[in-house]
């Protein structure tokens, strides 16, 4: 029995010595966690986010070892971690945003009701006045000339505001005027920035420029996917 048992360890010390390191696994399990990061999975999910954080580095861990076989393997259940842990957050974020519309929705039926009552209470204190004699009209002043639009200038790096984020720079005019393109903007600028909700007043960012009109269109449906402002 342990004769047995010890070929069946020295062959699978060949096999593992044999095999090819799982350099795409790796690349794509790092790139999945990081995307579901950026989602909020550590935040929302954080359970599996860490599993699949902690799966991640002993899979690179058995890579180091030399055991490959073992390392694909973990890289494989890293990798099915990290789709739970966004596919948690995107469903926690939609309940949250179903929550919040729910509440905007009662907020203004509140609204218009305290608007209604102020409208019937003004209309009997009206009915009790007798009617003012209206002064005379005065005449209308002349319109002024409209100012011709000056397009603006378009700027190549911004520095942060106190309580701006990536999506109100984005929107700025001399920026891209478009709050969606802010992906742009977070992936020029990874260098120094961890999470794209989290920028500090002074930071400089670049802001890339010359993006083909493919670039932006996949740019914006990230950010709606995302959907992190």
């Amino acid at each position: 029995m342990f004769k047995r048992l010890l070929l069946l360890v020295v062959g699978l010390v060949i096999l593992a010595g044999c095999a090819k390191p799982p350099v795409e696994d790796r690349e794509e399990t790092r790139r999945m966690i990081a995307y579901a990061y950026a989602a909020g999975a550590s935040r929302l999910a954080a359970a599996e986010y860490r599993a699949a954080s902690e799966a991640l580095q002993k899979a690179e861990w058995l890579v180091r070892q030399g055991s490959y076989r073992a390392a694909k393997v973990v890289f494989s259940q890293a990798q099915e971690l990290s789709a739970r842990a966004l596919s948690l957050t995107v469903q926690r974020k939609s309940l949250y945003s179903k929550e919040q519309q729910e509440l905007t929705e009662q907020r203004a039926r509140e609204a218009a009701e305290r608007k209604a009552q102020k409208e019937r209470h003004r209309q009997k204190l009206k009915k009790k006045r007798p009617k003012p004699i209206p002064p005379p009209a005065p005449k209308p002043a002349p319109a002024p000339k409209p100012e011709p639009d000056s397009e603006p200038k378009l700027v190549d790096q911004v520095e942060v505001q106190v309580e701006e984020t990536l999506a109100s720079i984005s929107a700025r005019k001399d920026v891209y005027l478009d709050a969606m393109l802010w992906t742009l903007i977070y992936k020029a600028n990874r260098d120094q920035i961890k999470d794209p909700k989290e920028i500090f007043p002074g930071q400089i960012l670049l802001i890339p420029r010359g993006k083909s009109s493919e670039e932006v269109d996949a740019a914006r449906l990230e950010a709606q996917e995302l959907n992190l402002f």
